[in-house]
């Protein structure tokens, strides 16, 4: 019996440690490094625009950057990344951004500080954010992509934005309004004008409940993982992954009244959102605040396993709908 139980102890020890283990480096570094010419599939997220300007910086300075639609066949002959089965992508707790560094062995202070504030926006998403400038980093990012339509920001203005923040890391004394100035990027990326055709609206919590009430059908969309669905998610939401988006799987959701796609903070719902409205789904939007999170810190209702039912949680929504001064705080409240 006491062997049983050391052996028990043991192996719980063992499947802790592979679940808690830092990932491996085991990104191609050698190939990365040989490479000119890169390729992957249009996308929004700090993460992903951190990394271009890591390998533009510090690891191929001539390199160039080939952007396709998602799911779409990539070039041959260029090292991809940030695409399923690519040796450099987010892997579990860690940011694609230190997956590369980690593997370019780079110990310099403007790369840890950046390291620091990409985990906290994209991995550290339910605990308070570690660094205090990640905060003002974020808004100043969705403030650059608000001016080009969240999606249109040139290759240029994000390496500027990167640039700036690269020079803030030696000031860790400074305030969010100088803070805020050095990245403000308006006379080098002043914007574009909105093309009614590609997009994507957002809408507020109560924008979204008064469309309920009404007796629209509001279809939520979630765009993580399986885990992190089953974890939490909106009431009655259906799952649909940037990668599975093709014209056979957005057909169910053309005739609805309102498609909502989410992530935690809509960097992947952004991206499903418009490739839904490419595909023939008109109506289509996302959460302001921004996804999950911003949903969450609203306290408005949703489905937890073991705590909350999908049709519990549709039944709070609903009577949410009703009134939505019960639900949300008076300043959400127009």
């Amino acid at each position: 019996m006491r062997v049983l139980q050391h052996w028990m102890f043991f192996l719980g020890l063992l499947i802790w440690g592979n679940c808690h283990a830092t990932p491996s480096s085991d990104v191609d570094i050698h190939s990365l490094k040989s490479s000119a010419r890169f390729t992957t599939w249009q996308g929004i997220e700090p993460d992903k625009w951190a990394t271009i300007w890591l390998i533009k910086r510090y690891l191929s300075p001539n390199a160039y950057f080939i952007f396709v639609p998602p799911n779409t066949e990539l070039p041959a002959n260029a090292y991809a990344f940030d695409v399923p089965g690519a040796s450099l992508k987010r892997a579990n707790r860690a940011s694609m951004f230190h997956r590369l560094k980690e593997s370019m062995d780079l110990d310099i202070e403007q790369l840890a500080y950046l390291d620091a504030i990409i985990h906290d926006i994209e991995v550290n998403i339910w605990d308070a954010n570690a660094h205090p400038h990640a905060t003002w980093f974020e808004t100043m990012y969705r403030q650059l992509q608000a001016r080009y339509e969240r999606d249109k920001v040139p290759v240029d203005c994000y390496l500027a934005f990167f640039d700036g923040v690269a020079r803030l890391s030696t000031l860790p004394d400074i305030e969010a309004h100088d803070y805020s100035k050095q990245l403000s990027l308006t006379s080098q990326c002043p914007g574009l004008r909105k093309d009614s055709d590609a997009y994507v609206e957002q809408f507020s919590h109560e924008e979204i409940l008064r469309e309920i009430s009404l007796g629209k059908k509001v279809v939520f969309i979630d765009t993580r993982e399986d885990e992190e669905y089953d974890e939490v998610h909106l009431p009655g939401a259906q799952i649909l992954r940037l990668r599975d988006v093709s014209v056979d799987s957005v057909k169910p959701y053309v005739d609805a009244d309102l498609v909502v796609p989410y992530c935690v903070k809509d960097f992947r719902g952004f991206e499903v959102a418009k490739s839904m409205k490419h595909l023939g789904v008109n109506r289509v939007a996302t959460l302001s605040p921004n996804g999950l999170k911003g949903w969450l810190q609203a306290s408005l209702p949703v489905a937890r396993g073991g705590a909350a039912s999908d049709q519990e949680a549709m039944d709070a929504l609903m009577r949410c709908s009703m009134e939505p001064s019960s639900c949300l705080q008076e300043s959400q409240v127009r």
